[in-house]
């Protein structure tokens, strides 16, 4: 409330014509353009970078599974092979 009471007085410390202050908003919009567009464009960047490593990701995952089936073959293949060969010693 005691903001409202109190009336703020902004003075101008140089007083400047309309077209001074026009020109120097012009500018100050057409620097923040190009700082945003270089942010949109890091932005850009980043979620294709994040595309693929999600899809780089996605094919490891693929692979460890597959490795996984074929070593869990392999495994019964040589369990297989060595039950084969302990009964072959005991045979003999």
């Amino acid at each position: 409330m005691k903001l409202r009471e109190k009336k703020l007085s902004i003075d101008n410390p140089e007083p400047r014509n309309l077209s001074e202050v026009l020109k120097e908003c012009h500018d100050l919009v057409a620097d923040l353009r190009v700082k945003l567009k270089s942010k949109v464009d890091q932005v850009i960047d980043l979620r294709k970078e994040i595309d693929r490593l999600s899809e780089e990701r996605d094919n490891l995952l693929v692979i460890n599974k597959s490795h996984q089936d074929l070593n869990g073959k392999l495994q019964d293949k040589i369990n297989d092979f060595s039950r084969g060969v302990d009964r072959s010693v005991d045979d003999l």
